[in-house]
């Protein structure tokens, strides 16, 4: 294996492993210690590294490098940044609406239907594949980058808001509502409902105290 695909293995072993809670809040990533863990040499683990700090899955504290923190005033600041790019996302989605996009983002809502008793990871991971489809029907690559980048470090927020059955049953709701605001292209209407839907998740997650 080559230099490039050593980190690309070690990158991708630590986010799924952040993203699932495994290396949870604060762990020090230590790079003779995630070295021995993942088993290469420590020059692809600090290359790994410095893209998860990047993505805003790690971060740099007092000279350590550990698994980001998320207080409530972090998480705050991230649903306030997520609140602007995705409303806009989903105006522009909503004014620029194509026949394949539309059927992408149905399907994408269809599919949360139809598994009423997945894990909360595979609500949380079907979630995410819906917002990334308005995301990707906004039709700008760098608000869609962007969402991206916000959208997964609010994956690695645990426990998931949607391991809750009432509020996964709300979130179906409040998706079909900007499915049909998209849907009739009513730019104001996408917005405003996905707004109302992200607010919604922060106060859960506020309610819950994570």
């Amino acid at each position: 294996m080559n230099k490039h695909s050593q980190v690309d293995s070690v990158y991708e072993q630590l986010r799924a492993e952040i993203l699932d809670g495994s290396l949870q809040q604060g762990f020090d990533l230590n790079e003779r210690a995630v070295a021995s863990l993942v088993g290469t040499s420590r020059t692809p683990v600090r290359e790994a590294v410095a893209r998860l700090v990047k993505d805003g899955l790690a971060e740099r504290r007092n000279r350590r490098t550990q698994v980001t923190v998320w207080d409530d005033e972090r998480v705050g600041q991230l649903y306030e940044m997520r609140t602007m790019l995705e409303t806009k996302a989903c105006s522009l989605a909503a004014m620029r609406r194509s026949e394949n996009a539309i059927m992408r983002i149905r399907g994408a809502a269809a599919q949360q239907r139809d598994v009423p008793e997945a894990t909360p990871l595979l609500r949380r991971d079907l979630n995410y594949q819906f917002h990334e489809e308005i995301w990707n029907a906004c039709g700008n690559p760098f608000l869609l980058e962007a969402n991206q980048k916000y959208g997964v470090q609010s994956m690695c927020i645990a426990p998931t808001t949607l391991r809750s059955d009432a509020r996964w049953h709300v979130s179906l709701e409040e998706h079909e509502e900007i499915v049909r605001a998209i849907e009739t292209n009513d730019a104001h209407a996408a917005a405003e409902s996905m707004r109302k839907h992200l607010e919604s998740a922060l106060r859960e997650r506020e309610g819950r105290g994570c």
